[in-house]
């Protein structure tokens, strides 16, 4: 059969993103806007399209998925004329004259290219569309250079364990990204166990960490409380530079449940994202530090305050996993730690799952798991159309051990829209401070509201939800 034309399956993809996806709302029926990688821009960024040949090998009927795709695009190749006119045939031509097989071709392209084609393409994206700093901007710890690239060439820097990348180490790789630049710099992370612990300081701006896979790509540490250890130095893989990204990697700390605070990732950086990435603890998993930071399709486990800070985070289609803890603890899965009731900080945890890890089904044990609790007097955190396990307990809700009296009254913990065993609100905290959230209230912890998500996230290329 005829070659089938990479530019036509990329006409096909700007169609595709030129049609507003929208998804429904489970129990609500809200609609709200999808956004896979904003604008005709990022489609045009792709510096290749996933093979059609392999695509439909996938498929359970391949060579129909071939012939139709080569029928159809030969149809649409009379109405586009060319890719430059893309934008244009958008509005002209119909979605529904493509057939489901070409649609799978398309969006398999833009969703399931390569990890390496990726890691180009991102670049691109954030080089065409947003500098992420401006070149006047001054870092009193800036390491004594400034590197900041000024004709937007992309920095790629490959790391492997077995000696074929540019370096054996993540935080090697770290060190030799540019500083205070403001282009994208990937660090591409080949399939490994990485033991080590490694910091991107604040002159590190802009760093891409792109991996092969949540469960190939491992970046592990142990340091504890119990080993002496600050909170905050404990964390495997600290965060503080400005625009990083992550993608297909997992932070691990092993010190276990009894060592105390133990951080997997610890991030103190603005406009910081992660998609499909893994954060695995025991006390202390996800420490959400300070900023704006969203977090797509992560898997976050632990025991005590799972994902706790000070930051405006956003946690969306995420899975919480409850761990085991020490005995005689309970399970908490948020500790806000806003201060200040003029902060604009809180956690937003939508449209996640909320479960029991296989060791703590295992255990047999019945272990309380709570929603959050309430570490400064003013926290804030709000779990919206999530799905919410039987583990959950029927308080939703406990207090910080400890705390001043009148705390419970100044925080502001809601729910909205969940669903699952564990979302019944009847028996939640009476505490002036909890919240059976409406739409409108709920609306105010949005990606675009909680973290102004339609201003930068669109130059990560992460899809993301920006209603409720």
């Amino acid at each position: 059969m005829a070659a089938i034309s990479p530019r036509l399956v990329v006409f096909v993809a700007v169609l595709l993103l030129a049609t507003a996806t929208t998804t429904q709302c489970h129990r609500h029926g809200k609609r709200h806007r999808h956004h896979a990688a904003k604008g005709a821009a990022a489609a045009a960024a792709m510096p290749g399209v996933t093979d059609v040949h392999a695509i439909c090998r996938t498929t359970p009927h391949p060579d129909s998925c071939l012939a139709s795709s080569a029928a159809h695009l030969d149809a649409v190749s009379a109405e586009a004329k060319k890719v430059g006119a893309a934008a244009a045939a958008a509005s002209t031509i119909s979605v529904q004259l493509l057939p489901p097989n070409i649609l799978s071709v398309a969006l398999a392209s833009l969703r399931g290219a390569l990890t390496a084609v990726f890691a180009a393409a991102v670049a691109n994206i954030i080089h065409h569309n947003r500098r992420l700093l401006d070149d006047d901007d001054d870092y009193s710890d800036n390491g004594g250079n400034d590197d900041n690239n000024n004709n937007y060439n992309t920095v790629v820097i490959t790391v492997a364990k077995d000696g074929s990348g540019d370096y054996r180490t993540v935080g090697e790789a770290v060190a030799a990204a540019p500083n205070n630049s403001a282009t994208r710099t990937v660090i591409r992370v080949k399939a490994g166990t990485y033991e080590e612990n490694v910091e991107v300081p604040p002159y590190k701006t802009n760093i891409a960490l792109v991996g092969d896979g949540r469960d190939a790509t491992v970046i592990t540490g142990s340091r504890s409380a119990a080993d002496g250890w600050t909170t905050f130095r404990s964390a495997t893989f600290g965060v503080s530079g400005e625009g990083f990204m992550a993608r297909d990697v997992t932070f691990r700390n092993t010190a276990g449940a009894a060592k105390g605070q133990a951080v997997a990732l610890r991030v103190s950086a603005d406009m910081a994202a992660a998609y499909r990435c893994g954060v695995e603890g025991h006390q202390d998993a996800l420490y959400a530090h300070s900023f704006r930071q969203f977090y797509r399709e992560c898997a976050v486990s632990g025991t005590v305050d799972l994902v706790f800070g000070d930051a405006a985070a956003v946690l969306q289609a995420c899975a919480l996993v409850a761990g085991v803890p020490v005995a005689g603890q309970s399970n908490v899965l948020t500790a806000q730690a806003r201060g200040d009731p003029n902060e604009d900080t809180g956690f937003s945890v939508h449209n996640c799952t909320v479960v029991a890890s296989p060791e703590l089904l295992a255990s047999g044990v019945s272990t309380r798991t709570f929603l959050g609790r309430p570490w400064r007097p003013y926290a804030r955190a709000v779990v919206m159309d999530s799905y919410l396990g039987p583990l959950v307990d029927r308080a939703g809700w406990v207090e910080w051990p400890g705390a001043e009296p009148g705390r419970a009254d100044t925080v502001y913990f809601g729910e909205y829209g969940n669903g699952g065993p564990g979302a019944a609100t009847d028996g939640r905290v009476g505490w002036a401070g909890f919240h059976d959230m409406g739409y409108d209230e709920a609306a105010q912890f949005s990606v675009d509201n909680l973290i102004s998500g339609d201003q930068w996230l669109a130059a990560t290329s992460f899809p993301y939800d920006d209603d409720v």
